[in-house]
């Protein structure tokens, strides 16, 4: 059991970092179209530093280090229920995403921008809170879809 849970943790932790990636590739594609105010990375990197120097190599780092805990948790819920196999981690995952995304747009647009030490990350939008809801969408699909594919190939 121990074994299992531990190998089900690992599987979390490397689908949760890459549907990061893949979160942060979304909102940096959406950041250089229409605003550099909707850059996850420096936002959440200069929230901590206090500045824009170094912010985006502590903002990666803190996402990828959340994006393999919530990956984690994600994944041993799914197994939980046993829903680790297409397509019910897909639709899960897009569930989680939602509700993950809920909150932390609520925070973002009324908590974190009215706090943020750099002016230009002080006022969230609308707009701003539904990209941020969209990226944790595509968050829980991504994880949702890679750990139900792994766990269908080996088998599980």
């Amino acid at each position: 059991m121990l074994i299992e849970t531990i190998g089900i943790s690992a599987l979390g932790a490397a689908c949760g970092v890459i549907a990061a990636h893949c979160m942060t590739g979304f909102m940096r594609v959406v950041s250089t179209k229409f605003s550099k105010r909707v850059d996850m990375i420096l936002a959440l990197g200069s929230y901590f530093t206090k500045s824009l120097r170094n912010a985006a190599s502590v903002g990666r780092l803190i996402h990828s280090i959340a994006g393999i805990a919530y990956g984690i948790a994600y994944v041993l819920i799914m197994r939980a229920m046993g829903a680790l196999v297409l397509p019910y981690s897909l639709f899960l995952g897009i569930g989680f995403g939602f509700f993950h995304g809920l909150i932390v747009s609520y925070m973002l647009m009324f908590y974190a921008s009215e706090r943020h030490p750099i002016e230009q990350y002080r006022k969230a939008t609308l707009e701003e809170g539904l990209l941020h809801l969209v990226g944790h969408i595509i968050y829980g699909a991504v994880l949702g879809f890679l750990a139900g594919l792994i766990m269908s190939l080996a088998g599980s």
